[in-house]
């Protein structure tokens, strides 16, 4: 793996936002039901995605791979009405913003201390060479954060053995998979979590707080 940086989204240039917004339409296009046409989507999510909470691997000045983070008061992905409407229409712009925001910035983690990982994706050039465990890497050393969750679904092998490897343990698992998701063959959603950063020696907590800080 060659030199890389870690950049916020909002500190990219237009060249390297477009790369990351197609690498997460790579990932998650399929499940942006509401419109069919890639460069709607591209001109969406160019504006949506959050500057500080998306972060993505650089390498020569190629975005290979973006996270997501999510905390009890922000999510990465908002709705921007504005930019509904601009693309969409007034009406089918509001109802596009107003149910999308009540999935995508719905609370995902209770505590302050809590981190969760919204977004994970590599362009399909950069699978295998440890571009999203770097990204993990990156979210587990932010030091404001004690426990850091995921969720993946049951199908979906290769993520699930890349998390168990990074440390992440099952915590929850829905056995009913929703409508969509069964006919996608995408399994059901799986939850887990993985305490503190990589040089904690805890499993857990005591009465609440993580025990490398006791």
């Amino acid at each position: 793996m060659q030199e890389y940086k870690i950049i916020e989204y909002g500190n990219l240039d237009d060249v390297q936002k477009e790369q990351a917004v197609e690498i997460f339409l790579e990932g998650f296009g399929h499940m942006m039901t509401f419109s069919k046409d890639r460069n709607t989507l591209k001109k969406l999510f160019f504006g949506i995605m959050n500057p500080s909470f998306f972060r993505c691997y650089v390498e020569q000045g190629q975005v290979l791979g973006i996270i997501g983070l999510a905390t009890n008061k922000v999510r990465p992905l908002k709705f921007d009405c504005d930019v509904c409407i601009e693309l969409f229409g007034k009406m089918k712009g509001k109802i596009l913003s107003k149910q999308m925001n009540a999935i995508f910035q719905a609370p995902v983690v209770k505590g302050d201390r809590d981190l969760y990982v919204d977004v994970l994706a590599t362009s399909e050039k950069a699978r295998n060479k440890g571009v999203a465990t770097t990204l993990l890497e990156h979210a587990f050393d932010l030091k404001e954060f004690d426990c850091c969750y995921i969720e993946v679904f049951s199908k979906n092998e290769r993520a699930r053995r890349l998390y168990d490897k990074m440390g992440f343990s099952i915590y929850k698992k829905k056995k009913m998979a929703l409508l969509h998701l069964a006919v996608s063959g995408a399994g059901y959603p799986i939850k887990m979590k993985r305490w503190c950063d990589s040089t904690c020696l805890c499993q857990g907590r005591i009465d609440g707080q993580c025990r490398r800080n006791t």
